[in-house]
C-alpha cells in the first residue's frame, strides 16, 4: 500500500488525468491548516457531499482532530461500521437478505461479495484493512 500519512495532510484520493480519462497513482493531500472549525457542503443530491464528509471525518480522526458530527438525516451512522480484518463474518450481521437474493446471493456469499468489494475498493485507491484499523482505534464512536 501506498503510504500518504502525514499529519496535517488529508488523503482525498488520486489526481484525476483529463487528457486520458483515469485516475492516476498521485495521490491528491489536503492541507488540514486550510480547514475551518465549521463546514457546510451544498450540491445535488448524489454528488457526493455525504462521501467527502466522511472522507474529511476519517482523516480528521486519523489526525487526532476531534469531532462533533450532527447529522440529522442518519447519513454518517456508516462511520461506525469499520471491519479493519475485511472478513465476510464482519459484513454478515448488516447483510440485507433480501438484497442478497436480488442478486441470486446466499446472505453469506453476499456478505463474502461485499468484503472483497471493500478489499478492492481499498485497495484501488491505496488503502488496506490497516488504516481502517487506525480509524476505529483514534475514535470514540455514539449514536
Amino acid at each position: 500500500m501506498q503510504d500518504f500519512e502525514q499529519l496535517g495532510a488529508f488523503y482525498v484520493g488520486h489526481r484525476y488525468d483529463v487528457e486520458r480519462g483515469a485516475e492516476t497513482s498521485e495521490p491528491v493531500l489536503y492541507d488540514a491548516k486550510d480547514l475551518t472549525t465549521h463546514a457546510v457542503a451544498v450540491g445535488m443530491t448524489g454528488s457526493g457531499k455525504t462521501g467527502l464528509g466522511i472522507g474529511l471525518i476519517e482523516e480528521a480522526v486519523i489526525d487526532g482532530i476531534p469531532i462533533l458530527a450532527i447529522d440529522p438525516k442518519a447519513d454518517l451512522g456508516n462511520l461506525l461500521l469499520t471491519f479493519p480484518a475485511l472478513e465476510a463474518g464482519d459484513f454478515r450481521p448488516w447483510i440485507d437478505e433480501l438484497e442478497a437474493a436480488r442478486h441470486g446471493r446466499t446472505p453469506d456469499e453476499h456478505a463474502r461479495w461485499t468484503a472483497d468489494l471493500w478489499r478492492s475498493g481499498l485497495a484501488g485507491s491505496g488503502q488496506d484493512g490497516a488504516r481502517v484499523g487506525r480509524f476505529a482505534a483514534a475514535v470514540d464512536r455514539t449514536i
